[in-house]
């Protein structure tokens, strides 16, 4: 019976200390126009903060008041607010932050995958197990060149690992991607609901072989459950 209470004193202690390991601070630079702020970032489970020294720019966010967050590498973030910018015709407030001695990590990743009620642009991965259902060589297509990587399908997400450009890396959740589709036989499009042109953001694939047998049923049965017929069947990509 003691070992029994033990055992269960332990997973509360546990979970405690992971409740508490859920906070993130960093020393960062908010880019300015004309000169950068320094200041710290601090990250936890309830909210996002930015304090500085200076008057009237300290800013304190529940994660349901940010659009989006982007994680642009292990030293860049930024956080796009519904906030107005009336000098500049309303358009909305983007703070764009360098951390000056840390690095974003895998469980911060996570914690804001978790947290954030949008779409969630990061290129640090977070470390989640289970294996791949199907992995693809691919080459992520830029608006000049690319980079080469592995587009990896899992039973509750789509990864994208850069092979060398790791800042290129890209995760989404199902509920996040808003169409996908492979109008040529080597070509393999993602479309987020990250802001981009027409409300979404494309992601462009040129596949190095074919797309394995399945894959894309997979995908579809994941981003379109609600569009399956009563009937149960798969449909079949043309």
């Amino acid at each position: 019976m003691k070992s029994i209470l033990l055992g269960i004193s332990l997973v509360f202690i546990g979970a405690a200390n992971l409740t508490l390991a859920q906070s993130f601070e960093f020393n960062v630079e908010r880019e300015h126009t004309l000169r950068n702020r320094t200041g710290k970032l601090i990250i936890t489970s309830d909210q996002i903060e930015y304090q500085t020294e200076r008057k009237g720019e300290s800013r304190v966010w529940a994660y349901n008041e940010l659009q989006n967050i982007k994680i642009l590498s292990p030293v860049r973030i930024e956080l796009h607010s519904y906030e107005d910018q009336k000098p500049m015709l309303g358009m909305d407030r983007i703070y764009k932050f360098k951390l000056l001695d840390a690095e974003i990590t895998p469980e911060l990743s996570a914690l804001l995958l978790a947290k954030l009620p949008r779409p969630l642009a990061t290129s640090v991965l977070p470390e989640k197990g289970g294996e791949a259902i199907f992995s693809i060589p691919v080459k992520h297509l830029h608006r000049f060149g690319g980079c080469l990587g592995m587009l990896k399908i899992f039973t509750d997400r789509i990864v994208y690992e850069a092979q060398e450009e790791t800042t290129d890396s890209r995760y989404w959740r199902y509920r996040d991607v808003q169409s996908f589709s492979q109008s040529e036989r080597f070509r393999f499009e993602i479309f987020s609901f990250e802001e981009g042109i027409g409300g979404s953001k494309a992601y462009n694939f040129q596949l190095r072989e074919d797309l394995p047998a399945g894959a894309y049923d997979y995908i579809w049965q994941r981003v379109y459950p609600s569009k399956l017929p009563l009937t149960g069947k798969i449909l079949s990509k043309p």
